[in-house]
């Protein structure tokens, strides 16, 4: 199930639903801020694909059900663990992972950082954020920003999220440290909460530009969607590497392309944080990032596929003989020499 969040109207589970598409209705908001299991904040149209599949068109963060559940597999870990983690209920992550429910957006934070798996790896944003988002991913609810307000309700921070009075500057320097972001990031996201022209964003370069497409294309097509977090990368490059070449910051920047001229230490160093040798960032042919990627996502997926307990009805005689024609296919690869002729 595939669902983006929206935090400034509460929808209910529709009570009527034609062939592929089913309304949402809006749901009181003197009840909005209730908890209610089932609930979405979400706006717009829920499109029925098939019985597991939904999406909606909002430019908020998305939810994916399964994704949450292929990536807990990965880690290994059961729905019990999870639930106990997140201090819920083992039905709350049942429920999220078969398209019945999604979490609270401010909770996503909590889930992912469980997980030891980015934010936006987990649950992409579709556009810039807003003051909504920025409270949302800081895992704070409304009535959580009193206190950092200073003042007796949310209502100034309700009204500033709905585009109808902007926030005081001592709010806005307030809940720029409470969220974590600077001052300047605060008031992009309140311009954006009014429907204000975005300022234009310096263009990448071009080696910035490339090294982020070669990250894009690790997340999409060898770790599904979800690559580890940008602090995990970070360390492990550093240990694998014996050095300090990586920091948090840097690796998220990479992502970006916000890097001009990446050291080279810093790139080798990701490479090894990701399993891929390091000629895969010092190149550009595009058959030799196939083969790299593609061999990385066939180690992937016979892992999912023994965490899963996936093929266990097979014979162990099948099994040999997959493993065999993987090994045979891999022997006849490394036997030829780098031309392609066997050696």
């Amino acid at each position: 199930m595939a669902l983006k969040a929206n935090k400034t109207d509460t929808w209910h589970w529709p009570v009527e639903a034609s062939a592929g598409r089913t309304e949402l209705r809006p749901r009181s908001r003197a009840h909005a801020d209730a908890p209610d299991v089932g609930i979405f904040r979400c706006l717009g149209t829920i499109i029925l694909s098939d019985p597991i599949q939904w999406s909606m068109p909002v430019p908020d963060r998305l939810f994916d059900g399964n994704k949450l559940r292929n990536l807990r597999v990965v880690k290994g870990m059961s729905q019990a663990t999870l639930a106990a983690g997140l201090h819920v209920k083992v039905n709350a992550v049942y429920r999220w992972e078969n398209g019945l429910a999604a979490p609270p957006p401010e909770r996503l934070p909590t889930i992912a950082a469980f997980l030891d798996t980015d934010l936006d790896e987990l649950f992409p944003r579709g556009g810039a954020p807003n003051l909504a988002d920025l409270r949302c991913d800081a895992g704070m609810t409304q009535a959580d920003t009193a206190r950092h307000t200073n003042t007796a309700s949310p209502m100034p921070v309700r009204a500033a999220e709905q585009g109808r009075r902007p926030l005081s500057e001592q709010a806005v320097t307030a809940l720029a440290a409470a969220y974590g972001v600077t001052r300047a990031e605060l008031l992009a996201a309140q311009r954006r909460s009014f429907g204000q022209a975005e300022e234009p964003a310096p263009e990448a370069s071009a080696e910035g530009a490339r090294v982020a497409r070669k990250l894009e294309s690790l997340r999409t097509e060898v770790y599904g969607g979800v690559a580890p977090s940008d602090a995990h990368l970070a360390a492990e490059g550093n240990r694998r590497s014996g050095s300090g070449a990586l920091t948090e910051e840097l690796v998220r920047s990479l992502r970006a392309g916000g890097v001009a001229e990446p050291p080279d230490a810093a790139l080798d160093a990701l490479a090894l944080a990701l399993d891929v040798p390091p000629v895969y960032f010092r190149q550009d042919d595009p058959e030799v990032d196939a083969l790299i990627l593609s061999t990385r996502a066939v180690r992937d997926r016979f892992t999912v596929m023994a965490a899963r307990g996936a093929g266990q009805d097979l014979p162990k005689e099948s099994w040999d003989q997959l493993r065999d024609f993987i090994s045979g296919t891999m022997a006849e690869i490394l036997a030829q020499d780098g031309n392609g002729h066997p050696e």
